[in-house]
This record gives structure tokens, C-alpha cells and sequence, in this order.
């Protein structure tokens, strides 16, 4: 390990959580859950941890100076008659679902509040909150195996567009009723919806830019690329928006640092790697701010907080015009990478294809593949109608699940490997 300044960090955080399900039969389930505690971390030469949970709550909560503001709102979070309230304010939902002819429906809401204090290495003393609300929808077709699942987060509250959401739900249960099994033999182009599609550059770019994975060899990305060309010049990627109110209580990371600049990517011309402070010194990086840890037990790593792709000069209905033979991605799940193999897989939850420029048959669920620095660098099209994602996208690295955020206009690659039909 290169030589580090001394570094000291101590962290005080404090957590309500609440989960509420539903199913077709009317079982129902509500955990409610507080949890406080403190994480010290230093290095003098080598790297020392220290956690453990403050379960007095008048504690924890003098150690973070709580505002009374911020402690009347997150107990409005987490009321005793929470449970009638969410019944209440979902009926519209509930309804909708119990008239779909489901073999089987759950829906899990859940609220989740963080208030943190970390004073950093530099001595200041600086304060993080966080809310996150989210509804999701499992559901079960008669005579299919998959389960579906549509999703909408907040950071405002337990309350969500009803009718956008069951009309997404009507979608994704048609889709994969309808859908027609295609055997893709060749690479065919791919378009992404505007939104959630980011979640794609989250997990093949910005998990290939985090430090610790530069730093050890494992991203196919090093220290040679900064300042060089590593994807089209079409495309400028951000890590931060002020114009999105989904981080604006997190005005610095887990070690109580700011990033200096949301740029990422310039006009396909790499500008920065993400680090924590560990990462920035082994690499000599001019800049950290992206340590993130999912709870005061864990220790911080290279995060991303946000993904942000910036919009183009097409229209969404030109790129899809432009394709003639192709699929449709609109509704996401989860990937992983092979950094072994420089490869990805993806998953689209709901896709359609498309056929001399329209979109026709519903296909259901696919997957897509292919290498990471191929991809990048096969992008064809970039839209000029960028969305945020719904607020439901997640990450999971070594063990530690945060929430992500991502946005993006419709884009269009080129040609990717697709596994898909009903079966696949």
C-alpha cells in the first residue's frame, strides 16, 4: 500500500424502517424497525474499524443534534395508524389487482428514513438525510413460471401515481400473455427506454469506473484511459443533478466529502474515476466524494450515488423508425458482470420487438449480453428525451444494497447478444 496521510472519520447514524404486504388472499404482514449506531475509522499505517449499535434512542439521537424538524418528520413516517393509511390511500390499487384474474398478487410497501452525522478527516461536522418509499407488485400468471414484478419509489412519501402504475402493471401482465418466442440467432439492435434504461450504463460504466475495481485490475478500464475517448462522443455522463430532488439531503458521502464535479464522461472523453478517500490515494486521483456504505456496520466503498446519461439530438420515434429489425427494452431487472471475461448479462422485464420501424409483437422477458467495451462503444443513437428512473433502482456490491439513481434518454445500441421469448 502507498503512503497515506493520517485519516480519521466517525459516523453516527440513526434509522427507522418500516414494511407493510398484501396478497390476493389478505394476508398481511407490518415490521417496524429502529437502529442506531456509530462507526469510527482511521488509518495510521493500516486501517482500524470500529462499529457498534446505540440502541438508546435519546442517545443516538444527542450524538446527531437532531433538529426537532427532522425528528417530527420522520416519526410522521413511521405512525401508529401507518397500516389504515396505506389501505386507504391504495384501495384504487388493490381493486385493480383483484380484477386482473392473477393466479396469485402481493404488493410490499415499504419507508425507510436515515439521518447521519459524520465528522470527516478534516474535523467538520457535516449532516446527511435520506427517505426512500416504495411500492412493488409480484405477480403470478396462471400456466407461466416467471414471476413478474413492477416497482415505483419516492422520496416524499407513501403516496404514488396509481394510474401510472397500473397501467404499467396492465402492460407488463399483457405483455407477457401475449408475448411470441422469437430465437434471435445474430446480434440485434437494442433500444432502451428513456429512464430506467440507464440502469444498463450504471452496471456496464459506472461499476468499470469505480476505483477499487481499477485498482486491482478488475474493470477493463485503468489510470491510461483518463483524459482518452472510452465511449462515443454522442454521450456526456453525469454522477450528480441538481435538478434531482432524490439525493438533495446528501450533500456529501459516507466520509463526509464532496465531490468536486458531477462529470464523469465528456462527450465520450473519460474526466474521473469514482473513489472513496482509500482508492483515491492508492491510485493518486485528484478527487473522492463516492463513499458509500449501507449502514453504520459496513465499511464505506467506491459507490455511485447517480448515473445520469445527457440527452441527444433525436427524437424517440426516429430511433425506433430507424430500426428495422430489433428489440424494444422497456421495463428493467437486474445484471451482473463477468470482469474476468470483460462481458455483462442484463435482464429486460418487458420487451417488444420491432419490425420495419414500429414496434409489433410483445416478447416478454429477454436477456441481453455482450463485452462491456463493445457495447460502449456500439452506441448508435441518442435521444433528446430524457426521464429519471422511477426511484425503485438498486445496487449490491460485496454484500451491501443501496439505493441508485439513474436517467437517460431513449438510446439505441447497435447490436447485443439477446436469450429471449417465453421459456428463454
Amino acid at each position: 500500500m502507498k503512503k497515506m496521510e493520517k485519516f480519521k472519520t466517525c459516523l453516527h447514524e440513526d434509522a427507522q424502517s418500516m414494511q407493510f404486504s398484501l396478497d390476493n388472499k389478505d394476508n398481511r404482514e407490518y415490521s417496524l424497525k429502529r437502529k442506531g449506531g456509530v462507526l469510527t475509522r482511521s488509518f495510521d499505517g493500516s486501517w482500524k474499524s470500529r462499529a457498534f449499535e446505540t440502541m438508546a434512542k435519546d442517545d443516538v439521537a444527542r450524538q446527531m443534534s437532531w433538529k426537532s424538524s427532522d425528528r417530527s418528520r420522520a416519526t410522521s413516517f413511521f405512525a401508529a395508524d401507518a397500516v389504515g393509511k396505506i389501505m386507504v390511500d391504495n384501495t384504487f390499487l388493490i381493486d385493480f389487482l383483484s380484477r386482473l384474474g392473477l393466479q396469485e398478487w402481493k404488493l410490499q410497501f415499504r419507508a425507510r428514513h436515515c439521518l447521519r452525522t459524520v465528522q470527516n478527516m478534516h474535523r467538520q461536522e457535516l449532516q446527511t438525510r435520506f427517505s426512500h418509499f416504495s411500492v412493488t407488485a409480484r405477480l403470478k400468471l396462471k400456466n407461466h413460471p416467471l414471476e413478474l414484478e413492477v416497482s415505483e419509489g419516492s422520496h416524499e412519501g407513501l403516496k404514488f401515481n396509481l394510474n401510472g402504475l397500473t397501467q404499467r402493471i396492465a402492460e407488463t401482465v399483457g405483455n407477457c400473455r401475449n408475448c411470441r418466442k422469437v430465437i434471435f440467432k445474430d446480434q440485434v439492435p437494442v433500444v432502451l427506454q428513456a429512464g430506467e434504461g440507464a440502469i444498463l450504463f450504471h452496471e456496464i460504466l459506472g461499476h468499470s469506473l469505480e476505483a477499487d475495481y481499477v485498482y486491482h485490475g478488475f474493470s477493463p478500464f485503468s489510470l491510461a484511459d483518463l483524459g482518452q475517448s472510452i465511449i462515443p462522443a454522442a454521450l456526456t455522463v453525469l454522477t450528480q443533478d441538481s435538478r434531482d430532488p432524490f439525493f438533495k439531503g446528501m450533500p456529501v458521502d459516507d466520509e463526509g466529502e464532496v465531490c468536486p464535479s458531477p462529470l464523469l464522461v465528456e462527450n465520450g472523453v473519460l474526466r474521473r474515476f469514482i473513489a472513496d478517500y482509500c482508492f483515491q490515494k492508492l491510485l493518486r486521483l485528484p478527487e473522492r466524494g463516492h463513499a458509500r456504505l449501507e449502514d453504520f456496520s459496513r465499511i464505506p466503498l467506491p459507490r455511485m450515488f447517480a448515473i445520469y446519461v445527457q440527452p441527444g439530438p433525436f427524437p424517440a420515434e426516429e430511433i425506433i423508425a430507424s430500426t428495422a429489425y430489433g428489440i424494444y427494452a422497456r421495463e428493467f431487472g437486474d445484471g451482473g458482470l463477468d470482469f474476468g471475461a470483460g462481458r455483462f448479462f442484463f435482464n429486460i422485464r418487458q420487451s417488444y420487438l420491432i419490425e420495419k420501424g414500429r414496434l409489433t409483437a410483445p416478447l416478454g422477458s429477454l436477456t441481453v449480453s455482450g463485452k462491456i467495451r463493445e457495447i460502449l462503444n456500439d452506441i448508435g443513437m441518442v435521444g433528446n428525451d430524457f426521464k429519471y428512473d422511477r426511484g425503485v433502482s438498486y445496487c449490491q456490491k460485496n454484500g451491501q444494497v443501496l439505493h441508485v439513481r439513474v436517467g437517460q434518454p431513449t438510446i439505441k445500441i447497435n447490436r447485443m447478444h439477446v436469450n429471449g421469448g417465453t421459456g428463454a
